[in-house]
């Protein structure tokens, strides 16, 4: 059975001499033998320009991870996802292998095999509703 670990990172400081608290999102890690996926923004703090996220796969486990597919449901209603924006391991990524559904407002990623001992990255960008 698979168990999840979350965590959340809080800082707190003055800011323009104002007591400031600012709180990280719940960092979510299911752990699960040899398998990882994280995903990070480029930007902890956002004002202006594109968001870039980042999402690795990793396979540290015994056997191939085979057909690995990301689904990513993003935020609409505060950003819009930038078409032909997502890489797949610093390639521009083909309409083949991924596709973004207006409708439902998911991402979807379809990789190629991850071996034993690697990773796949996955590169995409969002800007804010205007």
């Amino acid at each position: 059975m698979e168990k999840e670990l979350n965590n959340t990172t809080t800082v707190v400081g003055n800011y323009n001499d104002i007591p400031t608290s600012i709180t990280s999102y719940v960092s979510i890690v299911t752990m699960i033998s040899g398998l990882t996926v994280v995903k990070v923004a480029d930007k902890q703090n956002w004002a202006d320009g594109d968001l870039k996220y980042t999402i690795t796969v990793t396979n540290s486990a015994e056997k191939p991870y085979t057909s690995p597919k990301i689904t990513d449901i993003i935020d609409t209603s505060l950003v819009e996802f930038i078409p032909n924006s997502v890489y797949i391991n610093s390639t521009l990524a083909t309409e083949d292998e991924y596709n973004f559904d207006d409708a439902s407002s998911t991402l979807t990623i379809n990789l190629k095999d991850i071996a034993v001992s690697t990773s796949t990255v996955v590169e995409f960008k969002v800007r804010k509703k205007e």
